[in-house]
């Protein structure tokens, strides 16, 4: 059997992905590197590429941003629980505030795989806690409204970047 040249049915293969194109095509279907592009579509393609690394890099920051506040949090929902449990001698105020820091360090770990899912979580399991405290004690909505205010913003701009990226 006579071996078909890939040459003489016109296809090639992109130089950025070698992928198999059409030889007539100018893009190449898979990665849309102007294979036959002028220099112009090969600069834009770059370029693109440039601002899609750069946008991902920005992200990135902000996913760790807030991975980093879910671990603060953490720390102070423990630390908490251990000022009141020694102050009241409650063992259901350290239980509980035990077990919510280990649910938020578990999230913030798991931003590194799901950085969309575990921001999100963390970020209602805040806000239901912060409702479930204005319920039981009003007052406590205006108790560290600044420090509640900041770590909202931080945890829904790691959602925002989460969101806007693939990984």
């Amino acid at each position: 059997m006579e071996e078909l040249n890939l040459s003489e049915v016109g296809i090639a293969h992109c130089s950025k992905c070698n992928t198999a194109i059409l030889q007539e095509n100018i893009f190449c279907q898979e990665c849309g590197f102007p294979e036959n592009g002028t220099e112009k579509d090969v600069a834009q393609f770059h370029a693109r590429n440039v601002m899609k690394k750069n946008e991902h890099m920005d992200a990135d920051k902000k996913i760790k941003s807030a991975r980093n506040v879910l671990y603060v949090i953490a720390g102070i929902t423990i630390l908490a629980g251990l000022f009141y449990f020694f102050r009241d001698q409650d063992i259901a105020i350290l239980v509980t505030n035990v077990i919510l820091g280990i649910i938020y360090l578990v999230l913030g770990s798991w931003t590194s795989k799901r950085p969309l899912i575990a921001i999100l979580l963390g970020l209602f399991l805040y806000l239901t806690t912060i409702i479930i405290a204005a319920i039981v004690d009003p007052a406590t909505i205006v108790r560290g409204i600044i420090f509640k205010i900041l770590i909202i913003a931080y945890l829904g701009k790691g959602v925002y970047s989460a969101s806007s990226i693939k990984k």
